[in-house]
Order: C-alpha cells, then sequence, then structure tokens
C-alpha cells in the first residue's frame, strides 16, 4: 500500500506522510467482490474506518437513490463522528479492495498527529454549511441588490507586459491593494497584489522589470447583475478578499468584503441617527420596540448569522448608551452634577462578545479612577463621590430595565457592590484570583473577561485589560480551574449522539442550544485567548487571533466558526419565529420542529464543540 495513493484522497490533501504511514499502519487489508456488502443502513456501526483503495463503492439510501464513489474515499464518517448506526448501505461495484482502521486507532492518532485531527475538523465544517445552506438561500434587503451597485469602478488595470515595478508604483500611488491584468485586448488575465508582488521579487527572486504578468493570480469573476449575496457566499466558502466583476472577459470593476459591509452599514447609520434624536426614556422605549424588526432586517440581508448577530448587537449598545446619556442629563438637572471622576461603564458576556440576541438581560460593571480630576495620586471615594456613583449605577440598571433589559438574575450588574469598585481594587481583585485560584473565582472570571466598554473612559478598560495579560503571564493557574468550570457543562448530546433535551421545567423536552451549546465554545475560546494574551473578545475574533498566532489550526478553527454560524443562525430563526407569534423569545429549541438537514447541522455542531471541549480539558484542565 502507498502512501502517495493515500495522499490523493481530498480529506488528506493536507495530511503529512508520517501521520499517513501511521494510518496505513493500524489498517487491515481485505479485499471483496462484486456486490459485496460491506455495512447496511440501520445496522450498528463496526468502529472502522473505511478506506476505498482500490476500486469503487455504491452507496444507496432509503429512497433508492445511489451514488458511486471511486479510490480514494472514506466510508464509516458519520459513525465515526455520530456513532449512529449507519444510514446508507455500502457494497462493491467489482473488485474493490479496502483498508479498515479500528476508530480507537483513528482517536489515537488524530492526538498524535494534529494535521489528521485537522483534516477531520474540515470534514465537520463542510457538513455543518452543507446543512446549513439548505435552510438559508438567498437574502433580501441589502444584499438582494445586484454586485453592480457596490462595486469600486472601474478597476485600476495594466497590461501583463507592465513591470513588476511599474505595478508597484501604481499601487503606491492609488492606495491600493491590488489591480487588473489584461492582455492586449483589455482582457483579464488575473489579479495582482501586493503580497504576489513581494512572493516575485523576494520569495522568487525575480527582476523588478519583470513582466506583471508573472505575479497575476486567478481572479474569481462575477456578473455585475449577481447579488451581493451570492458574492458574499462566494468569499466566504473560497476565503477570497476580492471578487473582479467582470462582463464578457472585460473587467468592470473590484468587489471587496469592505464594499458589503459598507452597503449594510448604510442601514446602521439610519438607526444609529433615530437612535442619537432620542431625546426621553419613553422616546428611547418606542425604539426598543422595533428590536425585533431591525432584527429580522439583520438576518434577511445576511448570508452569515454571526453578521446580523453583530448588527443586532450593535444595535442594543446603541440604545443602552443612549440611556446612559439621557441619565445623565437627568443626574445633572436634579443638582448632583457631573461625574466626580473618570468612570468606565462596562457590558460583560453575550454583549460584550457581540453575540447577543433580541433579549438580552443585563450584565454590567463599573470602573471608577483610582485619582480624582487634576491629582495623580490614588484616594477613596468620598461620601459625595460615593452617593453620585450609587446613585448613577442604581438608576442606570432601572432604566435599563424599564427599557426592556431584564435584570440578572444572578445581580451581575452596576449596583451591585462587587461588580462596582475603582481601577485598583479591580487589578488587586485580578491579582488576588490568580495567585490563589479557586472554584469561585474560576466562575467569576468566567463571567467577567468578557468585559468591553460601554460608555465612559476607554483609558480604564485598556488599564484593566493590561492588568488581566499580565495576571494570567505570570500565573496561569486559575486557567485550569476556569476549565474545570467549564467541564461541568457539556454539549447536549448522548449515547450514539442524540440530542440531550433539557429536564428544568421551563425547557422540557428541548435542547438548551446557548446553555449547552454556545457557552461552552465562548468559554473555550476565552481561557484559550487568556492563555495566549489574546486582547479579542468575541468568539470569532478570538478564534481568528489564535489562527493567526498558530495555536489553533485553520481548519479546526473553520469547524468552530461553522458551528458558531449554524447555532447562532438555529438560534436567531428560532427567536425571530416566537416573535412572531407573539410569544416570548427564548433560547430552548424543540428537535421534532428542526427538518433533517437543520437536525443534522445542530448534532455537528455540537459535535465539533465536544470535540474543542475535550481539548481544552487535555490542554488546560486540572
Amino acid at each position: 500500500m502507498e502512501i502517495e495513493r493515500l495522499a490523493s484522497a481530498e480529506a488528506f490533501g493536507a495530511v503529512d506522510n508520517e501521520a499517513l504511514g501511521a494510518l496505513l499502519a493500524h489498517g487491515t487489508e481485505h479485499r471483496l467482490e462484486d456486490d459485496e456488502v460491506i455495512f447496511r443502513i440501520g445496522e450498528p456501526d463496526k468502529n472502522i474506518l473505511y478506506i476505498v483503495y482500490d476500486g469503487r463503492v455504491t452507496l444507496t439510501g432509503t429512497d433508492g437513490s445511489s451514488t458511486l464513489y471511486e479510490a480514494v474515499a472514506l466510508l464509516g464518517l458519520s459513525s465515526y463522528f455520530d456513532d449512529e448506526p449507519y444510514s446508507l448501505t455500502a457494497r462493491a461495484a467489482g473488485p474493490c479492495q479496502l483498508i479498515e482502521v479500528p476508530f480507537s486507532a483513528v482517536r489515537c492518532l488524530e492526538r498524535e498527529h494534529p494535521a489528521l485531527a485537522d483534516a477531520l475538523s474540515h470534514i465537520i465544517a463542510d457538513r455543518i454549511r452543507a446543512g446549513t445552506a439548505q435552510w438559508r438561500t438567498g437574502a433580501v434587503g441589502a444584499l438582494s441588490q445586484p454586485v453592480r451597485w457596490a462595486m469600486t469602478a472601474p478597476l485600476v488595470c495594466l497590461p501583463g507586459g507592465a513591470s513588476l515595478t511599474e505595478a508597484y508604483q501604481l499601487m503606491a500611488a492609488r492606495g491600493i491593494g491590488s489591480l487588473g491584468v489584461v492582455d492586449g485586448q483589455d482582457r483579464l488575465i488575473g489579479l495582482a497584489t501586493i503580497k504576489s508582488l513581494a512572493h516575485r521579487l523576494l520569495i522568487e527572486r525575480q527582476s523588478p522589470d519583470a513582466q506583471l504578468s508573472t505575479a497575476a493570480m486567478p481572479a474569481r469573476r462575477i456578473s455585475p447583475d449577481a447579488a451581493l449575496w451570492q458574492a458574499e457566499e462566494i468569499q466566504a466558502r473560497e476565503a477570497l478578499k476580492y471578487l473582479v466583476v467582470a462582463e464578457n472577459d472585460r473587467p468592470l470593476g473590484m468587489l471587496s468584503q469592505s464594499n458589503l459591509i459598507e452597503t449594510i452599514r448604510a442601514h446602521q447609520t439610519l438607526l444609529r441617527d433615530r437612535v442619537e434624536r432620542t431625546g426621553t426614556l419613553a422616546d428611547l422605549q418606542a425604539l426598543a420596540a422595533e428590536l425585533p424588526s431591525v432584527a429580522r432586517q439583520a438576518r434577511e440581508a445576511n448570508r452569515e448569522a454571526s453578521r446580523a448577530v453583530t448588527q443586532l448587537s450593535e444595535f442594543h449598545l446603541q440604545l443602552q448608551r443612549r440611556c446612559v446619556e439621557i441619565l445623565l442629563t437627568e443626574l445633572a438637572s436634579e443638582g448632583l452634577g457631573p461625574p466626580p471622576r473618570r468612570y468606565a461603564l462596562l457590558v460583560m458576556g453575550s454583549l460584550a462578545r457581540r453575540e447577543s440576541l433580541l433579549n438580552p438581560d443585563q450584565d454590567n460593571a463599573l470602573i471608577i479612577a483610582d485619582n480624582r480630576p487634576g491629582e495623580t495620586e490614588p484616594s477613596p471615594l468620598d461620601d459625595r463621590e460615593r452617593r453620585w456613583f450609587d446613585t448613577f449605577a442604581d438608576r442606570l440598571n432601572h432604566r435599563l430595565d424599564a427599557l426592556g433589559y431584564d435584570w440578572c438574575q444572578g445581580h451581575i450588574m452596576a449596583r451591585t457592590p462587587v461588580w462596582h469598585r475603582q481601577l485598583g481594587q479591580w487589578r488587586q481583585w485580578v491579582m488576588t484570583a490568580t495567585r490563589h485560584p479557586n472554584g469561585d473565582r474560576a466562575r467569576w472570571a468566567n463571567i467577567f473577561l468578557d468585559f468591553e466598554l460601554l460608555q465612559g473612559d476607554a483609558g480604564l478598560v485598556d488599564a484593566l485589560w493590561r492588568a488581566v495579560l499580565e495576571a494570567f503571564a505570570q500565573h496561569r493557574k486559575l486557567l485550569r480551574f476556569m476549565a474545570a468550570d467549564d467541564a461541568e457543562g457539556t454539549p447536549a448530546l448522548g449515547l450514539f449522539n442524540r440530542l440531550v433535551t433539557s429536564e428544568r421545567e421551563e425547557a422540557r423536552g428541548r435542547v438548551d442550544i446557548k446553555r449547552n451549546g454556545m457557552r461552552i465554545l465562548a468559554n473555550g475560546c476565552r481561557i484559550y485567548a487568556l492563555g495566549h494574551q489574546v486582547r479579542a473578545t468575541g468568539t470569532l475574533a478570538r478564534l481568528q487571533a489564535l489562527r493567526h498566532q498558530g495555536v489553533l489550526t485553520p481548519d479546526k478553527v473553520d469547524s468552530l466558526v461553522a458551528a458558531q454560524e449554524a447555532l447562532l443562525g438555529l438560534l436567531l430563526d428560532h427567536q425571530l419565529r416566537q416573535w412572531g407569534e407573539g410569544r416570548r423569545p427564548d433560547k430552548y429549541i424543540a428537535p421534532d420542529a428542526l427538518d433533517e438537514m437543520q437536525r443534522q447541522a445542530l448534532v455537528t455542531s455540537l459535535r465539533a464543540i465536544r470535540r474543542f471541549q475535550d481539548r481544552v480539558q487535555g490542554v488546560f484542565g486540572l
């Protein structure tokens, strides 16, 4: 058996020869005759990964439809991921040679060879996206517009015979990072970027006078009449920053990710202006009542659920900031005056991560400066200062409650003394928690360490984050306790990866998609981020930062991003349906209400999160 043949499988394209050799070493060769059955629909899985090394295999579903797979192909992956009975019947289509690798060996090899684990993570991501694509088709609103409305035109071009130096000089003069390369008839050859020029000059050591055509990269083209949501889907699926808008091979313009973002942002600007024009709490309440409409428009305008949720979170933040501004005016009119010291009002949890949906509760805190204005030495709050901040925090939480943001059941609010401190006291808490960790401090850290500025002095927030990262750089043991706290929750999967529903009265028979899915992913990303000095708070931002640092591989990140997108999409659609039916939105999804593709996407997403949680426990666990 040859490693090179195994490497030709798409699933193993990025797996090194050492890992492939180990996989073959654990495998057993098995030859089949024509029409011989490998496994049947409904049979318990045999805990074997089948590699079709030579020949062909037919897979037949319950409806009788068949698909022919030729070597090299992988069979039994569904059972490996999901521990479920076989959903297809596999039989040889002519003489066939299989390599059978026990699942136990594959799991060991995943731990020993990260590239193999990445390959399987890539397959998980593809499965999640295949499922979500079935229920998210198209978009309306901003992204239903044609590409020509958002593209940057014209596309700056140079003939392929121009030099690399000329291309760089033109890019520098125009302040652009790419340009089109065309032939003598102005037909597109490809796209040259700063990166491709640098590769030719620095890596391949080409002359600066070499022809630009040597630096032209294949360009993904799109029609000017295609919808913007189609362009966004291509960019996401193929990891592209730019699309060339072309007609009959002639470039008309360029569509970047920034073009798409600006198109969507135009709607957000209108919302922000409306929020800023409100003058009373009653005005703000009327605008907050439009949240479901804002959420629906965001969902319809975006293919990616995370972007829709980010827009919705920004609207929540705009409402809350304006609430603070109205309150400050109110306090001044009552004779309490302006804030006696610098302060920073923080948001925490899903809102700080920009992952809030329709009805977030309050998670906020207050940092107060150590020194008074004009003074450099720290001093405790005097009675007047304490009274001002106590009044501000208490009234703020009441105002936010009136605006529709429920009081946090755990009292994680600025009015609560433990969430209302001077900067030095916050620093001292962080120092104590990292030097002397325990379970209570770990839970506190898992709640607090997503904090971001809502309103006030950004310098105080930056100072506290510096203290947090410095403390974790010196004392890492708290991460172990945080991992232990995270391990108390598990993805909603039981034996054979069957969905586990809640036993709580308010959620009986349904899956808590936030507690037993998204929160576990957020916890793991937080622990990893703090362990590697990542300042970002958003789950997706943390994942990308960890990928850039080389801590998590692109395939691992891709599977987790796909899982987050799928869960956010399911939950946002669920809440929009509830609101449309006049019911209060919640986070509990009934498996019976999902179609087969949605259910499979949910199961596969939770499976990806469970794999990640296992990794977090392995790296950081007690």
